[in-house]
Formats: structure tokens, C-alpha cells, sequence
């Protein structure tokens, strides 16, 4: 009896476990686009004064570049990253 209650409450935890990283995961996401429309329209400013030699305008460029990099590829390779999406996308593939 014991162990099913175990059972029953590992189950649980393991599916809110997924859902927490494909949340945190989704957020991340939507971090990228954000910077991602954030950027667009100063795009054009911040390039041509990252060409005329502002140090400002090339950091702003390396970082809103890296960090919509990092947001796009933790979603990309999400099982890779979330232990939990790893295991759940290697059962779904044996089925």
C-alpha cells in the first residue's frame, strides 16, 4: 500500500517537474523574442554607431546578439539542457 502511494505522488512530482522546465524553458523563449523586438527598431541607430567606432553601440550589439542566441538554443535543444524533457523525449521515442 505504501509503495503505491509513493508511486501515485512520484508521479505527480516527475509531471510538475516537466511542466516547471518546459515553463521555464517557454519563458526563456519569449525573453529572446522580446530582445528580438526590442531590438529591431534601434537596429539600425545602434549598427551605424557600432561602425563608427561606439564601444557602447558594439556591446549593446554582442550582448541583445548572445542573449537572444542563448534564448533561442536552450529552446532548441531542451532535452538536451532539462533532465526531465531528456527523459520523457527518449520514452517517447521507444514507444
Amino acid at each position: 500500500m505504501p509503495s503505491q502511494w509513493f508511486a501515485t505522488w512520484r508521479a505527480r512530482w516527475m509531471r510538475i517537474k516537466r511542466l516547471g522546465e518546459l515553463g521555464l524553458s517557454g519563458v526563456l523563449l519569449l525573453i529572446g523574442a522580446l530582445l528580438v523586438v526590442a531590438l529591431i527598431p534601434a537596429l539600425p541607430g545602434v549598427v551605424s554607431n557600432a561602425l563608427a567606432g561606439d564601444i557602447h553601440a558594439i556591446k549593446t550589439l554582442l550582448v541583445c546578439t548572445a542573449g537572444i542566441a542563448v534564448c533561442v538554443f536552450q529552446w532548441r535543444w531542451r532535452t538536451a539542457i532539462y533532465p526531465q524533457l531528456r527523459r520523457d523525449a527518449s520514452q517517447e521515442k521507444q514507444s
